[in-house]
């Protein structure tokens, strides 16, 4: 077996298959995107605490959205990639979780005032404007859970919590993000949040076709 590999060494690097072209032409675009929020998040420089809570926010907002969007096209993006999926959408996870930790985090020192870190319920109007805070706490248990999906059968069910955060963070951004006051990152924000609540239905649907399948078998 050892001696077959060695000498058809195109079946060896078969094994590991090249990224298709679009994998290059999607890095792109994602490239493009992040040079973009960088100048606007540049044009206006501040505090260095209050920068890092800007940057950490934005691309962990966006970090976490395409994790979403790669759980939708599991299949597409492992031909593309010539990656395994879990692999890239747990990178993208990892890092859009950091982020999200980091900003509350460099707020709260800058201000000296950790009550950033406490969800605010009511009014409605304030809870949709400090939605990030609430939804920190459904990001990490719905990641902690993914963790541990061996262990708990139901556990999608808790991580399709991460859908009504990423709707909360939307709500808190497009409301008092001070780097959505820009009209086209505003659009990008709805864009991204409509995006990531079809993918849910759809997700949804699926599941209680493939349900209804299994009982009618």
């Amino acid at each position: 077996m050892g001696k077959e590999m060695s000498e058809n060494p195109d079946k060896a690097t078969s094994a590991k298959k090249a990224p298709d072209k679009q994998f290059y032409l999607i890095y792109g675009i994602i490239l493009v995107v992040v040079l973009f929020i960088t100048y606007i998040l540049l044009q206006r420089p501040g505090e260095p605490l209050r920068m890092v809570a800007r940057f950490a926010a934005t691309f962990g907002y966006l970090a976490v959205f395409l994790s979403i969007l790669s759980s939708e096209y599991m299949a597409r993006m492992r031909k593309i990639s010539g990656l395994p999926f879990l692999k890239a959408h747990h990178n993208l996870a990892r890092i859009g979780i950091l982020l999200i930790i980091i900003h509350p985090l460099a707020l709260a020192l800058e201000a000296q005032d950790f009550t950033i870190f406490l969800p605010v319920f009511y009014p409605i109007e304030r809870f949709l404007a400090l939605g990030g805070r609430t939804a920190f706490y459904l990001f990490l248990l719905a990641a902690g859970i993914a963790l541990y999906r061996k262990r708990y059968r139901n556990w999608k069910k808790v991580h399709y919590l991460s859908y009504l955060a990423f709707l909360l963070v939307s709500a808190h951004a497009l409301m008092i993000g001070s780097d959505f006051r820009v009209e086209v990152m505003r659009i990008l924000a709805f864009v991204m949040a409509v995006t990531v609540t079809g993918i849910f239905i759809h997700k949804r649907s699926g599941t209680k076709t493939g349900a209804r399948r299994k009982k009618s078998s």
